[in-house]
């Protein structure tokens, strides 16, 4: 028999719901089952299965039905609408149950099952919670063990105070009568519950009785709970299932006052040595203070500048004082990110620091002849902190709490961060060597800063952006001759009638744009003035002009190339036609005394492998004469023309070069691996000055050496497997 939308007590039907798409509950009555127990689904043995069993036994009830349950089954090989039967696989003979088919909701089931355990229902209850928590929980298992939770639980205190720490863990404080010292596992509720680990103790209270108790707990979270989110927290107690709820006017701690509020309470804590431990190392935390210049040890610690890499991470140049080394290891950190730095830094000399401490009666150990206290160091981080992130140092000490040191940096690129520190190194130094291979190399290679964009731009004349092919001028922020360029391309009649787009930095744009406008309606030229953000070189400036216009074909001129006599353009793009359109056709490219700049890169072989390598390069023009127009192993962007769409199949410049040498021949060779070959015509010539992006020795030097390190970390795989490129073609 059975009750209407009761309980089935006939020992042979279950009522039956879905938890989740992989587990289902079931409720029914029969005779003794262990807690766990083989179950074959739609009685196949292909789809068996372990199910949990929570029981409670069944007064005058016969032996048949003497207990009720309630199992859960994973779903094997059946979805919960093909399920129709059950075989429990119990002791003795095997019991088959048919689920019902009327459809019954969790809550309706539970109901079922509380009218028939009576008293019993808060053990079932609290041993379904045990088991749904038990296994691996989703989301939605997650929501129905806190449903059941909220109706098994009883409310037994107040979280009164509570404040968000790093790493997911959130200081909680208020009192409770029975809640749990140590650890546990437990729910907290917030938009939604999340499964969290408490770790607790009972501190002093003079407002209370003597049934309840302060506590004190760090609930670490397996995502992030917003403290101003918290709603309550479940807790297993030792008669049940019970709830802490936040109070209404509960204080919230700005995260860096935390620590200090724990420290408040700390003496007053009642707690095992392990967790008093724990609760020691949370009041310890980092609150915003520099902590190692209080160290009553010989641990100091500097900082010269602290930079944030857009899209990289964090470079950091400073000194530390350990003559004792009681220092373990330091760490950055930014958030949930922490980065070992000490075993990564570079070591300089700072004979300055030597100096300064050398009569500190603290540091009379040190070595006065020991100077190696510099360090600096690139920290990658997956993403770019946000600008209100703390970013500080924490240093682990033997036999001491974590000291701290926090940053505050600034935000620069890449090339503005190098052009810092580069001019300071000596070239020839270790110092320098192992900066490039394990600081700056890495910082480049880590980099995935934004493009370069267009922020203004200013047409002169009819500028048709939908013409044939499109000259595009790059310029960097040295455009004082700007003025030179503009009016060669205005006095020579083929380059007078083309669309023409010039671009590059609008902070220099800004201060001679006037001038430049003025120009290019003095020559009647049809230009196109793209004022950007962003760019870095003559390269960064190429890729913004080549999207300004939607040409076919484009022509990419630096601004440092001016034509050596008028008619340079005709002959260049039939060349490019004459190769049906799928090439990039490049000029000889010659100093302003007629030697070789560019003639041509071409693959070479040493005795370390092949290399790429500009031929002719500082030859009298002289040696160029019988040259034929042939296939190069890479192209130059500085004077070339070519498919605006290969250079926008492969997303223009790579990110990540300081200058713009390597720059342009890693899209060379992007090019060349898309299908794009490059091709040298030696009888049409452009002339070109050797561009330095700065004056100072070092930065010249390290900056090349330092592209060179990222180039061949990109490229030398490929360019050992590639064929050389050394004959004449029609």
């Amino acid at each position: 028999m059975s009750e209407p939308s009761g309980l089935p007590l006939d020992g042979a039907t279950v009522m039956a719901t879905l938890v989740d798409e992989g587990l289902a509950l079931m409720a029914g009555v029969g005779s003794a089952m262990p807690a766990t127990i083989d179950v074959y689904l739609n009685g196949s043995p292909e789809a068996k299965v372990q199910a949990s069993m929570i029981s409670w036994r069944r007064n005058d009830s016969s032996a048949d039905s003497a207990f009720g349950f309630i199992a859960l089954l994973p779903l094997k090989n059946v979805s919960g609408g093909r399920l129709k039967k059950v075989v429990f696989r119990r002791p003795g003979h095997p019991a088959e149950y048919a689920i019902e088919s009327r459809g019954q909701g969790l809550e309706a089931i539970l109901s079922a099952v509380a009218d028939q355990s009576g008293s019993s229902f808060a053990g079932v209850m609290d041993g379904v919670i045990e088991a749904l928590l038990a296994g691996k929980t989703n989301r939605k298992r997650l929501r129905t063990v806190a449903a059941l939770v909220r109706i098994a639980a009883k409310s037994n205190g107040f979280v009164e105070v509570l404040g968000g720490l790093e790493e997911n863990e959130l200081y909680i404080q208020g009192w409770s009568s029975n809640f749990p010292h140590g650890r546990t596992r437990v729910i907290a509720i917030e938009d939604g519950p999340v499964l969290a680990e408490l770790t607790s103790a009972e501190f002093q209270r003079d407002d209370l009785g003597e049934d309840a108790t302060g506590v004190v707990g760090l609930l670490a979270t397996e995502r992030v709970v917003k403290p101003e989110k918290l709603q309550r927290v479940y807790f297993r107690g030792r008669d049940g299932w019970f709830g802490i709820e936040v109070y209404q006017q509960r204080v919230l701690v700005a995260p860096r006052d935390v620590p200090a509020h724990i420290r408040s309470v700390l003496g007053r804590v009642k707690a095992p040595d392990n967790i008093r431990e724990q609760m020691q190392l949370a009041a310890h935390r980092f609150d915003g203070r520099d902590t190692v210049s209080d160290l009553e040890r010989p641990i100091r610690v500097g900082i010269d500048f602290a930079l944030v890499i857009e899209g990289s991470g964090v470079l950091v140049s400073g000194w530390m004082l350990d003559p004792d080394r009681g220092v373990n290891e330091i760490s950055l950190r930014v958030g949930q990110d922490s980065i070992r730095i000490d075993d990564a830094w570079t070591r300089q000399t700072r004979p300055d620091v030597t100096e300064a401490f050398l009569n500190d009666p603290m540091f009379a150990g040190m070595n006065s002849a020991r100077n190696s206290h510099g360090f600096l160091v690139f920290c990658p981080l997956s993403e770019t902190p946000a600008s209100d992130q703390p970013i500080y140092l924490e240093f682990d000490i033997s036999d001491s709490f974590p000291a701290y040191c926090p940053l505050n940096p600034t935000r620069a690129s890449a090339r503005q961060a190098l052009s810092r520190v580069l001019p300071s190194l000596d070239p020839r130094s270790v110092t320098a060597s192992s900066s490039i291979e394990r600081q700056f190399g890495p910082m480049l290679q880590n980099m995935t800063a934004q493009s370069p964009f267009a922020i203004d731009v200013h047409d002169i004349g009819k500028f048709d952006e939908n013409a044939p092919v499109t000259l595009i001028v790059g310029a960097d922020d040295t455009i004082g001759d700007m003025g030179v360029t503009i009016a060669l391309l205005g006095l020579d009649p083929e380059t007078r009638k083309l669309p023409i787009v010039i671009a590059g930095p609008a902070e220099s744009f800004d201060q001679v744009g006037s001038d430049m406008l003025r120009l290019a309606a003095f020559y009647k030229l049809n230009v196109r003035f793209v004022f950007a953000e962003g760019v870095e070189d003559f390269c960064d400036a190429l890729e913004v002009g080549v999207k300004a216009t939607k040409s076919d074909a484009v022509c990419l001129m630096s601004v440092h190339i001016l034509p050596r006599e008028k008619g340079w353009f005709g002959p260049l793009l039939n060349a490019y036609r004459k190769r049906g359109s799928k090439g990039a056709v490049c000029p000889t490219i010659l100093f302003e005394d007629d030697s070789v700049r560019w003639a041509g890169t071409w693959i070479e072989e040493g005795p370390e492998g092949k290399y790429l390598a500009d031929r002719f390069v500082g030859y009298p023009r002289a040696v160029l004469t019988d040259a034929e127009p042939c296939e190069v192993s890479a192209g130059t962007v500085e004077c070339c023309i070519l498919p605006r769409s290969a250079f926008l199949d492969v997303k223009g410049f790579t990110r990540g070069y300081i200058g713009p040498s390597e720059k342009g021949l890693d899209i060379a060779l992007k090019l060349r691996m898309a299908g794009t070959p490059s091709y040298w015509l030696p009888e049409i010539e452009v002339l070109g000055s050797e561009q330095s992006i700065t004056s100072t020795p070092a930065w010249e030097e390290l900056s090349h050496r330092l592209d060179r390190w990222a180039f061949d970390r990109r490229w030398s795989l490929v360019v050992s497997n590639l064929r050389s490129h050394n004959h004449a073609v029609d």
